[in-house]
């Protein structure tokens, strides 16, 4: 007769059954299909006895030395996903993208361990196997094109049937990662000290509860400059009646084609007033017009595509060079130098997208783009505009911020429940020889 406890990373043992034996035993009863390749005990034989009960250190090899932490008891698949949809909505993803849950196991259980990686390749997911992993989280979407069969045909057919064989489940978080605040983009910028940092394509809010209104005053441009003068006395009453309340508003006034513009946005609340200031200043003589737009979501602050860094101090090319590659852990990266310019050459903006920049840097005015990839005639179309670019490779951009998020995802949106785990076997499928 054998009697085994399970107490943290040891057993409790009264009678020589092969530990082996009793170890895989407890790995089928909690729904690990992977029998263990080799379990040795950390005791000699004749330090072993019949009669009285002793605690065996034990060790499982299967490449990694892994054992599950049965005081976590995990969560539930939709109860994780949850908290990571808290922490970066799908909503700020591209619409091109494909992020969220994008494979699930038919057969509910509670995710005790999670794998972070970049790319989900074959070697991955052999990982995951031997992790007896529940939940991988690929940055990148494994499934991006249509599939039209899950057969052992293609390397992504066989990892899909490989995870709903084994009821491991994928999430993709992908650019809504890039977009959130905190998130890669922010990581990535983190390798300079900045005076200033915003994203370079604002993300606005598709909440329907935080419907904004946009009310616009025009009107013409005159040689007098009333109408100008009319605009500052409305936008200082404005500001003044707002200032100290909840909602402080700001007004913007712009000249376009030939008219002179009031913008202000404001909540629901907030129009009535913005009505009443307009109609106590202005005459029908002023030529003056006063509109109300409507529009769903505003501007989510510090939420969006790629960043705009300016520095605290400006630095010589060469050294932002030097922090890039001490941020990336890179020996080499790429570098296009502006026409005109030189390794000395001081850099005060730098614009920063992970990834793939070509699309989000395009046109932006700054002195330096950092990315991993862009398009051969973008990159000349930069430097040529004076412009330098520092290119690093796709992934080598994105896969530090799985550090930083590992940590994140196992204390506070799990609360320790849950074991996170960083791939070993993701890297940059490009290398310098």
């Amino acid at each position: 007769m054998l009697s085994s406890v399970l107490f943290g990373n040891k057993f409790l043992q009264k009678y020589s059954l092969p530990l082996r034996h009793v170890i895989n035993s407890w790995y089928k009863n909690n729904i690990c299909p992977y029998s263990c390749s080799s379990i040795h005990s950390t005791k000699s034989p004749n330090q072993q006895s019949k009669h009285c009960w002793k605690l065996y250190d034990f060790c499982v090899t299967r490449e990694y030395a892994v054992m599950a932490n049965t005081e976590n008891s995990g969560l539930l698949l939709n109860d994780l996903i949850a908290k990571l949809d808290s922490f970066a909505p799908k909503s700020l993803a591209e619409s091109w993208d494909n992020v969220g849950l994008l494979v699930q196991p038919m057969t509910e259980k509670n995710v005790k361990r999670i794998l972070l990686t970049n790319d989900l390749t074959e070697d991955v997911m052999e990982e995951a196997v031997k992790l007896c992993a529940d939940l991988i989280i690929s940055y990148h979407p494994p499934i991006f094109a249509p599939l039209k069969s899950v057969t052992g045909r293609t390397w992504k057919e066989r990892i899909i049937g490989t995870c709903l064989e084994n009821r491991i489940a994928v999430y993709s978080p992908h650019t809504s990662f890039d977009a959130v605040s905190g998130g890669v983009n922010d990581w990535l910028a983190r390798a300079f000290e900045t005076e200033s940092l915003k994203p370079l394509i604002q993300s606005c809010s598709t909440d329907s509860g935080s419907k904004l209104y946009q009310v616009e005053i025009t009107g013409p441009i005159n040689k007098s400059s009333a109408s100008e003068s009319l605009m500052d006395r409305i936008r200082e009453q404005v500001e003044k009646n707002t200032r100290g309340t909840q909602e402080e508003l700001v007004g913007d006034i712009s000249v376009s084609c030939g008219e002179l513009k009031l913008t202000v946005s404001c909540s629901k609340s907030s129009v009535p007033l913005l009505s009443e200031i307009f109609h106590s200043n202005v005459h029908k003589t002023d030529k003056l017009h006063f509109r109300v737009s409507k529009f769903e979501g505003g501007p989510l602050n510090g939420v969006g595509m790629g960043r705009l860094c300016c520095l605290k101090v400006p630095l010589q090319l060469m050294k932002v060079v030097e922090l890039v590659k001490e941020h990336l852990n890179l020996k080499n990266v790429r570098l296009a130098l502006a026409r005109h310019k030189h390794m000395g050459s001081l850099i005060s903006t730098i614009a920063v997208c992970a990834g793939s920049g070509s699309s989000v840097l395009k046109d932006v005015k700054a002195d330096l783009y950092l990315t991993g990839e862009m398009q051969h005639h973008d990159v000349l179309d930069a430097v040529h505009k004076g412009t330098h670019v520092i290119l690093c490779d796709h992934s080598n951009t994105e896969r530090g911020y799985l550090k930083i998020f590992a940590d994140k995802l196992a204390t506070e949106l799990c609360g320790g429940n849950v074991e996170v785990v960083l791939s070993q076997a993701d890297r940059d499928p490009l290398q310098i020889i």
